[in-house]
């Protein structure tokens, strides 16, 4: 039945851009401490921790470009393609999980 209501539903980059988000929140939320105690307290952030949290942010704007630059599901699912050497070993993670390693 029609009730009046109109319903949004997001699509498959959406989806994955707030999923994207989500995961650059649960990275930063772990060190978020530092920022607080800089705040109130004026005490430095260490460097390796100032430097995780830019590459977390330029992590997300690149994996969010990447999902945006897909024009088809097969560009897609490319996101999710581990890249390999001629060994078939892991050269590095999937272009959709690129963050940078924990600190």
């Amino acid at each position: 039945p029609l009730t009046g209501v109109q319903q949004v539903q997001l699509g498959l980059k959406s989806n994955w851009i707030a999923q994207t988000k989500t995961t650059a929140n649960s990275l930063l939320a772990k060190s978020d401490w530092y920022v607080t105690r800089k705040s109130e307290s004026d005490v430095a952030i260490p460097t390796d921790i100032s430097t995780y949290r830019s590459a977390v942010r330029t992590a997300t704007g690149t994996i969010e470009t990447a999902i945006n630059a897909c024009d088809d599901l097969d560009d897609f699912k490319a996101l999710f393609v581990v890249p390999v050497d001629s060994d078939n070993n892991p050269t590095g993670k999937a272009p959709i999980y690129d963050f940078p390693d924990e600190v």
